[in-house]
């Protein structure tokens, strides 16, 4: 379910590139800032949380990720986005052994590194004009993984619709504040409404799913099953944008999943 929305966000935000990045993170907020601190107040439990800095951390960890994923889906392949997105097991498995202590096969590193070769060949360093924005793609995986990796260490002190109450507003306000010091707020129109609702609304499905999960498994585990949103993302850049990956990134998507599938029958 997680990658199935996470493509379907990939293509709602290239569908909606027209408009500033920022204002498609403020809407997708909306639905969370509004619903969950509902929620909260009336199972009596507090919106501020208790491990504060790691709840902070975690926010602008999360932005940080987000924005550079979504800069990258808006000006690359569908395809190369997704899977470069999808190179999140590998800095996921370094640091949960790091930074959680968590146990850690050294069977799996064999499949990570043939998963991070694939996303090379997705990347094309050297070879690739536009390689600004793959970089900047591997940059937010990164630091989409540690935010992750804040998730699961966030579970033995906060529940899990605080971490999306601080995520939500650390987005949400931080985006508003940009838009409304470089005044390029744009008043969607009536075609921009249903996707950036849309948005809002798979976004917090999202949330709930991914920070859930992160809590009750680890995430060195959790992470392997995030590689099928390549495969949504193929079908899903044909479909709407007419996109076809070139050899070298059908390999390379095709190595990310071959590491995930192996990792899985491993564990």
């Amino acid at each position: 379910m997680f990658s199935l929305s996470g493509a379907l966000i990939a293509v709602l935000v290239k569908q909606l590139k027209h408009l500033p990045l920022m204002e498609i993170i403020f809407f997708q907020n909306i639905p969370t800032m509004v619903i969950v601190p509902i929620i909260l107040k009336k199972i009596n439990i507090s919106l501020f949380g208790s491990n504060k800095s790691f709840l902070w951390l975690r926010g602008i960890l999360g932005l940080l990720g987000m924005l550079m994923a979504f800069y990258s889906f808006t000006t690359m392949p569908l395809t190369d986005a997704m899977a470069i997105k999808s190179l999140n097991p590998f800095f996921i498995f370094l640091f949960s052994g790091l930074l959680l202590k968590e146990k850690l096969s050294f069977r799996q590193v064999p499949l990570f590194i043939f998963a991070f070769l694939g996303g090379l060949l997705v990347i094309k360093p050297g070879l690739r004009i536009d390689i600004l924005p793959a970089i900047i793609a591997l940059f937010g995986t990164i630091t989409a993984a540690l935010a992750y990796i804040t998730l699961r260490y966030l579970r033995l002190t906060d529940h899990h619709l605080v971490i999306m109450n601080y995520f939500a507003y650390v987005s949400g306000i931080f985006s508003l504040c940009v838009l409304l010091f470089q005044k390029s707020f744009i008043v969607p129109g009536l075609s921009d409404l249903f996707p950036l609702i849309l948005i809002g609304l798979v976004m917090l499905g999202t949330q709930f799913s991914l920070t859930k999960a992160y809590q009750l498994a680890p995430a060195n585990l959790i992470s392997l099953y995030t590689y099928s949103q390549i495969v949504f993302a193929i079908v899903f850049g044909f479909l709407f944008f007419k996109e076809i990956p070139d050899l070298l990134s059908v390999y390379g998507a095709g190595f990310i999943i071959l590491s995930g599938y192996l990792n899985y029958r491993l564990k």
